[in-house]
């Protein structure tokens, strides 16, 4: 069933949800502030944009040219829906390709990529128990690995353009692997925590193609107080 929604804390923005899809946590807005939108970077793509709430979100922060691509039909549909909804049509744009596909023929043509992937393996061919084929998919790398997509952002950025990923805290180290095996040199970490006394669940990274070594480990983020309330800092990213 398709609901209107408001996205956490911004106003004038609104979006289209599926039940029978994936719909946008807080990992789409916490890489989407995350990004470094300097005005240098005027075009800029979201790989597997879902529904398009990271496109919108970054509409608050840049004038910059935003692609949203996504290759699930009906995921389509809402993303073109959402544009149109925000008044965004001149500045966001949503494709329906592949991400390899839309790598090769848009190479080294990006300034910043950003990205929020499936985060779960499929080794061994574990039994989804997903509500349908499109959040099994968007949670689980059936349609493409992590590995193909960073592959797929250095072909498509320019060089000295920047990946942004959100990710599994527990897949730092093979997304640091990854990254250097495309040439991506990592230039911030953020470790994201539900609460100060637990171990990070999710990680913010960006990296530069063709970068010079040097990495930022940022100070943590805590989502939560004890009392489940979301923090000051939290509540800061999303305030227009």
């Amino acid at each position: 069933m398709k609901v209107l929604n408001e996205i956490l804390g911004y106003k004038n923005l609104q979006l289209y949800q599926d039940s029978e899809m994936f719909n946008f946590t807080l990992d789409s807005i916490l890489v989407a502030r995350f990004a470094n939108l300097s005005n240098k970077r005027t075009k800029i793509a979201d790989f597997g944009t879902n529904n398009a709430v990271i496109p919108l979100v970054l509409s608050k922060y840049t004038k910059a040219s935003i692609i949203g691509v996504e290759i699930q039909s009906k995921a389509i549909q809402l993303a073109q829906e959402n544009v149109v909804l925000n008044n965004l049509e001149s500045q966001i744009t949503i494709v329906c390709d592949d991400i390899k596909n839309f790598a090769k023929e848009n190479h080294d043509s990006l300034d910043l990529i950003i990205c929020n992937p499936p985060f779960f393996k499929m080794e061994g061919k574990p039994k989804l128990r997903e509500v349908s084929e499109a959040v099994a998919n968007a949670r689980h790398e059936t349609l493409i690995t992590l590995d193909e997509i960073v592959e797929s952002a250095a072909l498509a950025l320019k060089n000295g353009g920047l990946f942004t990923l959100v990710h599994r805290a527990d897949r730092a180290g093979e997304i640091i692997t990854t990254f250097s095996k495309y040439k991506i040199v990592p230039k911030r970490i953020k470790f994201v925590h539900s609460k100060i006394d637990q171990s990070a669940k999710t990680v913010l990274i960006d990296g530069v193609l063709n970068g010079n070594l040097g990495t930022e480990i940022l100070p943590p983020l805590i989502a939560h107080n004890d009392d489940e309330t979301y923090t000051n800092e939290l509540l800061s990213l999303f305030r227009d």
